[in-house]
Formats: structure tokens, sequence, C-alpha cells
């Protein structure tokens, strides 16, 4: 049987052009923000269908309150330099792309694992200190809304670990130095704007 193959080609040119658009529209791709809050940049780069690598470098800001009998109130801020790197796998771009909510520059959903890095002063003494690290690793869920205008949107809270030396000083004034560590909730919100070129 003959049939006429320029149609046939176009038809299937056209079959695949809409299948490889919808394809792309339920993927991610590589991203680079500079944030205003945790002051930083950030690099996302794709490493399988919906799956990436992101890494940071910032201040990290901590907020601490407390209380003691021998210093009364104890509260502040620090700001310290701080390093981080996750894995995420975002999971509800179908959904979103069906709904017709912005799914461009990785505006999606996602679960992480989370690796930091926080670089500290910790004060021996009066007359010493010493750079110290606080490590941090665990499991996240995420939000990223990446808008048309560039501004950037990225929340996430989770549970991890975190460990770090400590110094403290025996009854005999010797330092003594250990590591301690213990269970924490993680959490950061990221605002700022991306800088890809638009499309």
């Amino acid at each position: 049987m003959h049939f006429n193959k320029i149609p046939f080609l176009l038809v299937l040119l056209a079959a695949t052009n809409c299948f490889s658009q919808n394809d792309a529209r339920t993927d991610i791709r590589d991203v680079t923000k500079l944030n205003f809050f945790d002051p930083g940049i950030s690099y996302e780069k794709r490493i399988g269908k919906l799956q990436s690598l992101t890494a940071q470098a910032f201040l990290s800001t901590a907020i601490y309150i407390g209380y003691s009998d021998a210093l009364a109130n104890t509260s502040g801020i620090d700001v310290y330099p701080a390093l981080s790197l996750q894995y995420r796998y975002y999971y509800n771009a179908a959904k979103r792309n069906a709904k017709g909510k912005r799914t461009e520059m990785n505006s999606l959903n996602y679960v992480t694992g989370i690796a930091e890095v926080d670089f500290y002063r910790e004060q021996l003494s009066f007359t010493e200190d010493d750079l110290r690290t606080l490590k941090v690793v665990g499991i996240a869920w995420g939000l990223q809304r990446n808008y048309p205008k560039r501004f950037s949107l990225d929340l996430s809270v989770g549970l991890g670990y975190v460990f770090s030396k400590q110094t403290t000083i025996n009854d005999a004034g010797e330092l003594l130095t250990e590591t301690t560590g213990a269970v924490t909730n993680i959490g950061q919100i990221g605002l700022g704007f991306w800088l890809n070129k638009r499309d």
C-alpha cells in the first residue's frame, strides 16, 4: 500500500515536538540565586529528572533567648558564615501543570537531604578564642517559587542532628573540649532574586 510520506512525517514531528515540550514542563533546570535574607548565593544543578543538587554559601543568622541564675537574660543574634549542600527531589510538577500553575524555574515542592557547616568563633577564655564548626545533617520538606519578575521564595522545615565541639572549664580551671550533639528542628527562609537569563 502506498501513502504520501510528507504528511505522515509532519504529524510525527508535531507529536514529537508536543511530547518534548510537555516533558520539559515537568522537569527542572539549573538556577542561580542571590539571597538577601540569610544573605548569600546559591546554585542549583539539575542531576536527573526532577532531581537537583543545591550548593549555597551564606551568612547564617541565629537568634537565641535564654535565662540563667548566674547570667540572668542571655539573648542575642549571631551571624556567621556557612556552607550547605542539598539533594532535592521535586514531586508535584504534573499536579501544578494540570492546575495551570507556574512550574518554571523549579517553582515546585520538594523533599531534601541537607548537610550544612557553620563557622563560628568560641570564646575559650578572656584572652583566647577558637574557630569552630557547627555541623547539621537532616531531612526537610520545602517549596520554592521563582516568580516572573525575578523574586524568589524558598521555604523548608524538617528534622536534623547538630553536632560540634564545645569547650568548658572544669573545677581545676582546665579547658576541656568534647563533641556534643542533639536532635534539632531545622528550617530556612530564603528570600532573594534568581539571576538566570530570561527565556
